[in-house]
């Protein structure tokens, strides 16, 4: 697996942190969420487990907001471009915090430090859109943001509002997850996969299954239920061209995940 060291220290620290924190909101992409849901850490969050799903805008249909489903799990979806569903995430969270203050008591400090405050975790797959997430929350920029995994190296710890702390930590990536599934989750660059036109072939091949006409349409092209004819297709509109004319292929497939990570055109999801 790729980058097994950033796994290693990435995963002891979320582990600590979910214990001592009173919510964890794990955001995944909507477009293919179960590619960042990691079930080792969601068992060990338990209730305190809330799914967001990021870039709510390019999931076809979909509407922002609460959503709970048959077994309990909490989802909002949520677009940090758009600003949708983001304030609706903020007052739901604060009226958690506000509830389990009139049980147990305000924030306190003592000897210097707060104590009873409500800390949230936020996880999520590196370059899935925690940093812009936590901005839109609070209104400012809070976290670093990028379209390159990695961008948060540490733990931070940012007021969202009185009493309520948001605890950034740097992505976390399940042992199970493949790196082309990375690389489709905008998690891994693409110069690092190992057969990029394979990746390609697989994100074309969803948008065939789901009847869905977004990537053909966003790219100007007849649509085609073979990915390597639709891959030529596109490189020949964009002149990505091989000495002699052919269409280059590969260049194809490279701008066809670049531009999907980047968030150009998107594809319906479920949990």
């Amino acid at each position: 697996m790729t980058i097994p060291n950033f796994k290693l220290r990435s995963w002891s620290m979320c582990q600590r942190y979910v214990g001592m924190c009173q919510m964890v909101l794990l955001v995944v992409d909507g477009r293919h969420m179960s590619i960042g849901r990691i079930a080792r850490l969601e068992k060990e969050a338990g209730r305190k487990l809330v799914l967001v799903a990021a870039k709510a805008d390019l999931v076809p249909g979909q509407k922002t907001g609460l959503q709970v489903q048959p077994n309990g799990l909490t989802i909002f979806y949520v677009s940090s471009k758009t600003k949708d569903g983001v304030e609706e995430l903020r007052k739901w969270i604060a009226t958690k915090a506000y509830e389990r203050f009139a049980r147990r008591g305000r924030p306190y400090m003592r000897e210097g430090t707060w104590c009873n405050m409500f800390d949230i975790l936020i996880l999520g797959i590196p370059n899935v859109g925690k940093s812009s997430l936590i901005n839109a929350m609070t209104g400012r920029r809070a976290a670093p943001t990028g379209f390159r995994a990695g961008i948060t190296r540490g733990v931070q710890w940012i007021t969202l509002a009185e009493g309520i702390r948001l605890i950034d930590a740097p992505g976390v990536v399940d042992f199970a997850t493949r790196n082309e599934g990375l690389a489709l989750a905008g998690s891994l660059d693409v110069e690092k996969l190992d057969d990029v036109e394979s990746t390609a072939h697989r994100l074309i091949e969803r948008f065939v299954r789901a009847k869905d006409g977004g990537l053909a349409q966003y790219f100007g092209v007849e649509q085609s239920e073979d990915a390597e004819e639709l891959l030529k297709s596109i490189a020949l509109r964009r002149g990505k061209l091989l000495k002699g004319g052919e269409p280059n292929v590969d260049e194809a497939a490279r701008i066809v995940l670049r531009e999907y990570q980047k968030g150009k055109y998107g594809l319906g999801g479920k949990a």
